[in-house]
């Protein structure tokens, strides 16, 4: 499903511990509805899939198909991050790059999350900075260039 959606062509999936401590506690709706900084909304959008803890297979596949069906419907484009409750990261990109991108860049923010939450919580970027940082013509721009 996810390969035939409009401009992915790659998906990578991983096991990430830095993403895992996070999706493994009451935090990861945070840590995929908000966004730390500015290279993470560059390289991993606006905010990113949950799917809620599901055993691999046939249910899984359907919760990330209806997730997607969702985040298609409010922002006109595929996510370039699905979160897999307990269990893994999904990135979807045009290009190979993209994917290994924006999967290096969630695995950044997750660190920076977990050392920000033990010092008392992270501080998020407010929806308005998040909206304009995600259309700025050079960021547009930057990710052209980096072919995301």
């Amino acid at each position: 499903y996810l390969l035939s959606l409009e401009d992915v062509y790659f998906v990578g999936h991983t096991h990430s511990i830095s993403v895992n401590q996070i999706l493994c506690s009451p935090l990861a709706g945070q840590f995929a509805t908000h966004r730390l900084f500015p290279d993470e909304i560059v390289c991993c959008g606006v905010r990113s899939v949950l799917i809620p803890y599901t055993d691999p297979g046939l249910t899984l596949s359907k919760s990330i198909r209806s997730e997607t069906d969702l985040f298609l419907k409010e922002h006109g484009c595929a996510p370039r991050v699905i979160l897999l409750e307990n269990h893994g990261i999904i990135t979807l990109g045009k290009t190979a790059g993209a994917v290994k991108a924006a999967m290096l860049m969630a695995q950044k923010a997750a660190e920076i999350f977990v050392g920000a939450a033990a010092l008392g919580g992270p501080t998020f970027m407010s929806p308005e900075d998040v909206s304009r940082i995600a259309n700025r013509n050079d960021e547009h721009y930057r990710q052209r260039a980096l072919k995301l």
